[in-house]
């Protein structure tokens, strides 16, 4: 790594360090204790020129795209004709498709979980999800190399430098990002993401499509209109989804019973729950968990 870029790093891994112990830089204001948790992450991951991968439920957890060549890139409804260099903050379980466009595909990515609000870390950035973000240089790329090099290590103290990399990373993408270049977001779209948010949050309510609408003072159409052309998906199917990947986390990270599970998952009925969860993942709930074991 040459000296100009191992200072870079060196810089913004530093301002990182300031930034979670809540100090202000313009208009962003971090909490100290926000975690970016990566839990997987690639480099240069390369493909044919035929390379074509659908992802129509998306993926759990928020990823960063750094497209290495021309590509057919697809986020909800939208499809976007990028070159190389071109970077995507994509929501979990975002709709979503990458294709080679007549050169072999590769890319850089990085997948993460929130933790801690730090949601609000990510709006305070301003950078707006699922859309193409061209980059002006490659130290994103760079960054996520040495991302991949420390994620690999047994080093002391990995998930400390890790979250302050992937916190320059965005540093990084948001020095890129024209805003005026985007559509500026709506009453509507604050309130549909904060709904999202609760969906996610809350697997256990009994959601009703029709008492949200309410709510938002929307028809039941105008606010399912909204909701797919917002995240690529209707909010049902998205009710759905919120409660078997919460089942299916349960299922591989607890004790708890499948009954337990199922109530946690807003379902009173076991039986129900068990077999909306088969037709979901394609296997029972028990087999499910024996096969994660």
């Amino acid at each position: 790594m040459n000296l100009r870029f191992s200072c870079r790093i060196r810089l913004d891994i530093r301002f990182c360090i300031r930034y979670n112990k809540n100090i202000k830089s313009g208009s962003i204001h971090a909490r100290e204790g926000a975690v970016l948790r990566i839990y997987a992450l690639g480099w240069h991951w390369a493909h044919t020129a035929d390379f074509e991968k659908q992802r129509p439920e998306g993926i759990h957890g928020m990823q960063i795209i750094l497209v290495q060549s021309k590509a057919r890139i697809g986020m909800g409804e939208t499809q976007y004709q990028v070159e190389p260099n071109t970077a995507f903050v994509v929501e979990s379980f975002f709709p979503h498709s990458l294709c080679a466009d007549g050169e072999p595909y590769t890319d850089d990515w990085i997948r993460f979980d929130l933790e801690n609000d730090d949601s609000q870390f990510l709006r305070e950035l301003g950078i707006t999800f699922n859309v193409p973000i061209p980059l002006s240089s490659d130290t994103v790329s760079r960054l996520i190399a040495v991302c991949e090099t420390v994620f690999r290590s047994d080093r002391a103290e990995k998930d400390d430098t890790l979250r302050h990399l992937l916190a320059a990373i965005f540093m990084q993408i948001k020095s890129d990002y024209a805003p005026q270049k985007m559509k500026s977001r709506t009453h509507y779209d604050i309130e549909i993401e904060r709904i999202r948010q609760q969906i996610y949050s809350q697997p256990e309510v009994d959601w009703n499509i029709e008492l949200i609408a309410e709510q938002l003072n929307l028809s039941v159409s105008h606010f399912q209109r909204l909701y797919k052309l917002r995240f690529g998906i209707p909010c049902s199917k998205d009710i759905l989804t919120s409660r078997m990947e919460y089942a299916k986390q349960l299922l591989t990270t607890t004790d708890l019973s499948a009954i337990e599970i199922a109530e946690r998952c807003g379902y009173t009925d076991y039986s129900h729950f068990s077999r909306v969860f088969a037709k979901y993942a394609c296997v029972s709930p028990a087999k499910y968990r024996k096969n994660k074991q």
